[in-house]
């Protein structure tokens, strides 16, 4: 997503409060949310096109975006925090399957990445809150 998609997103949600046009609560926002999750796991699940998925899944990002901006956050400031959160536990993930004598994770199973990402969470747990 480019800044400027982001900003016009951004920009549109507020014409759309501005006009009355807005959610009533934060549930009803993630009923929608889940409601576009299912909506994405069908067109997957229906080998619908490429472009049909991608339409699925920015309906999706738009309803994470409109919790974040019902909820009074800074869309930048949120996506700026969860990419450090992210990062970070890579590098401890990362860390934790060199100490087990992976080079990479490449063909490992779902499992062992699970339980990975675990161990990254509990070692990051103090540091990112």
């Amino acid at each position: 997503m480019t800044d400027n998609a982001l900003q016009h997103l951004l920009n549109v949600e507020k014409e759309a409060r501005d006009f009355g046009f807005l959610w009533p609560d934060a549930e009803m926002i993630i009923d929608q949310a889940l409601s576009e999750c299912e909506e994405v796991r069908e067109a997957l699940r229906q080998q619908q096109t490429q472009q049909r998925v991608q339409e699925e899944v920015g309906d999706l990002l738009h309803t994470a975006i409109s919790l974040c901006f019902f909820l009074g956050f800074d869309v930048q400031e949120t996506l700026a925090k969860t990419s450090v959160k992210f990062a970070t536990r890579m590098e401890a993930l990362k860390a934790v399957a060199r100490e087990r004598g992976y080079v990479d994770l490449k063909g490992q199973s779902i499992a062992l990445l699970g339980e990975l990402w675990q161990q990254a969470k509990l070692e990051t747990k103090d540091l990112l809150g």
